[in-house]
C-alpha cells in the first residue's frame, strides 16, 4: 500500500510596523531572515494570517488601525484587488485577510506583488507596512491554478444555415464537427429558442464518415432553457444532430 502525507497549515507572515506608541529611539533593525512569498490558490478561498511587529520584534498594538491588502501586477501598473483586512487580536498585533474563490475568478494565474497599507485614525496618516527582507513595502505573491485545472474558454460550435421544408413536419441538420479531445470528459452547452425537436450527440472514430450516437437523445418542446450534454470516452470527431420541428438552437458551445 502506498501512503502520502498531506499537510494542513495556516499561511502566517510577519510584517514590520512603525510603532508610534514607543517613544524611545529605536536603534535595532528588524530584518526578516527569510521573507516567504505569499501564495493564493484559484478555485478555493484563501486565508492569510499576519503578525505586525516593531523593530524590537515585539507585537504592535494595532487598536484603532485599519489595514488594506492590495494585489498589483508584477509591473506595478495595475491594481488587481483591494481587500480590507480583519483584526483578530489587536493587542497581539494579529490580523487576517480572506481572499474568496470568486474574487480570484477574473484574475489570471501569475506572479504578482502585494502591499499592506495602514491607516491610523488618530493621526490621519496612511503608511506602508514593511513586508520583505529588506524592509520594502512590496512583497511577492503567486496566484496559482493548483486546486483546479486552469480555466479554459468554451469553443463555439457553428450551426450551418439550412432551408426548412415547408411540407415536412421536421428538418434534420448537423452542427460543425469538433474534436472530442483526449481528456475523457467534455460538456456541450445548447441554448434553444422556443425550440421543439431533438438534439443528439454523435461521434465517429475513423475516416469512414460513419457516425454513431453518443448517449441519449434530448427531446425538447417549445424550450428556451439552456441545457448541457456531458459525455466521456474516446471520440475523435463529434457533431450534433438536430431534428427541428419549430424554433431553433441559438448557440452551441463545448468545453
Amino acid at each position: 500500500m502506498y501512503s502520502s502525507q498531506i499537510y494542513l497549515y495556516d499561511q502566517k507572515y510577519t510584517v514590520v510596523l512603525r510603532d508610534t506608541s514607543n517613544t524611545e529611539i529605536q536603534t535595532r533593525r528588524h530584518r526578516t531572515v527569510y521573507a516567504r512569498d505569499l501564495k493564493l490558490h484559484k478555485g478555493t478561498d484563501n486565508v492569510l494570517l499576519f503578525v505586525f511587529q516593531n523593530q524590537d520584534q515585539k507585537p504592535v498594538n494595532i487598536t484603532s488601525m485599519t489595514f488594506t491588502f492590495k494585489i498589483m501586477n508584477r509591473e506595478g501598473t495595475k491594481v488587481l484587488l483591494n481587500k480590507d483586512m480583519e483584526i483578530t487580536a489587536a493587542t497581539g498585533g494579529k490580523a487576517k485577510v480572506t481572499i474568496t474563490e470568486g474574487e480570484l475568478d477574473d484574475i489570471s494565474a501569475q506572479r504578482a506583488n502585494y502591499s499592506i497599507e495602514k491607516f491610523l485614525s488618530s493621526d490621519g496618516l496612511y503608511e506602508a507596512s514593511l513586508v520583505d527582507d529588506d524592509l520594502g513595502g512590496r512583497g511577492a505573491i503567486d496566484i496559482m491554478d493548483s486546486v483546479y485545472p486552469e480555466y479554459v474558454d468554451s469553443t463555439e460550435i457553428t450551426i450551418p444555415t439550412f432551408a426548412r421544408d415547408s411540407e415536412a413536419t421536421s428538418t434534420t441538420h448537423f452542427s460543425s464537427t469538433f474534436s472530442g479531445g483526449d481528456n475523457g470528459s467534455m460538456t456541450v452547452q445548447y441554448k434553444p429558442s422556443t425550440f421543439s425537436g431533438s438534439v443528439q450527440l454523435q461521434g465517429t472514430a475513423g475516416v469512414s464518415g460513419l457516425y454513431y450516437d453518443i448517449g441519449d437523445t434530448v427531446s425538447l418542446s417549445a424550450s428556451s432553457t439552456t441545457g448541457y450534454i456531458h459525455f466521456s470516452g474516446f471520440h475523435p470527431t463529434v457533431r450534433l444532430k438536430i431534428v427541428n420541428t419549430s424554433g431553433n438552437i441559438a448557440s452551441l458551445k463545448v468545453r
